[in-house]
């Protein structure tokens, strides 16, 4: 049985896979990321908030995927994030050309680095013994002196990634192309993740040279606890 957490001082977290179908459908929603990278989403209780693209594969990508895209919300409580997917007219007209949804609903347990500038996630005060799924976000802005480096050594670092135990779900996601990327996962359990966080043979190695090459201008990373599926996960999918 999960422990329970405490979530009076954190933030509701929601991740939604938005997944598209057609030409016109998806050229709809590659236009739509880009509008609210100039008008962000806006909704009573949305703390933060990021509209991604994603990438090819399971983990980070050179090559874009067109079909599938990503709303990362960070919430003062459930009943905002609730109010907003069933009443906010933008979220409205963009799911309904949707072919499927997913994601899940956390509370941040964990976490260091920033975003933009900014640290937007107020982790849990008390997020006990959790034996739940685990989220994660790795965020990362990769500098310019450094991108080249950073992509040649990608593919080893990618390298079945899927067949990792424990992992449930992995996808890159990313802001501006090359340069503004995140993955997101999801983890049966924190033993599962720390596995393949230390001692990985794919995983390790691309630690070390983070450290070696200071390849980034800015990074983040934060886990959390799943308290919520939605919709099918579609695991290990690309």
């Amino acid at each position: 049985m999960d422990t329970p957490i405490d979530t009076a001082k954190a933030n509701l977290i929601t991740i939604r896979f938005l997944r598209f179908n057609g030409a016109k459908a998806c050229w709809n929603a590659f236009a739509e990321m880009g509008r609210k990278l100039r008008k962000p989403w806006i909704a009573d209780g949305l703390l933060f908030s990021k509209h991604f693209g994603s990438g090819a594969g399971s983990g980070f990508s050179i090559l874009p995927n067109f079909n599938t895209y990503v709303f990362l919300g960070a919430w003062h409580d459930e009943e905002d994030a609730n109010r907003f997917f069933t009443s906010n007219t933008d979220w409205t007209v963009l799911q309904q050309s949707t072919t499927e949804i997913f994601g899940w609903d956390a509370v941040p347990i964990k976490g260091h680095g920033t975003w933009n500038g900014k640290q937007p996630f107020h982790y849990s005060q008390n997020p006990g013994n959790w034996n739940g799924e685990i989220g994660v976000i790795t965020r990362a802005t990769i500098k310019w002196s450094q991108a080249a480096r950073f992509w040649w050594n990608v593919p080893a670092s990618q390298k079945n990634i899927q067949s990792h135990a424990g992992m449930l779900f992995s996808k890159g996601i990313g802001e501006t192309p090359l340069l503004e990327l995140a993955t997101v996962s999801l983890w049966k359990s924190e033993a599962d993740l720390q596995q393949f966080a230390y001692r990985s043979k794919e995983h390790a190695p691309m630690v070390k040279k983070t450290r070696l090459y200071n390849w980034f201008g800015e990074e983040m990373f934060m886990r959390m606890a799943v308290t919520k599926r939605i919709g099918e996960l579609p695991l290990l999918s690309p």
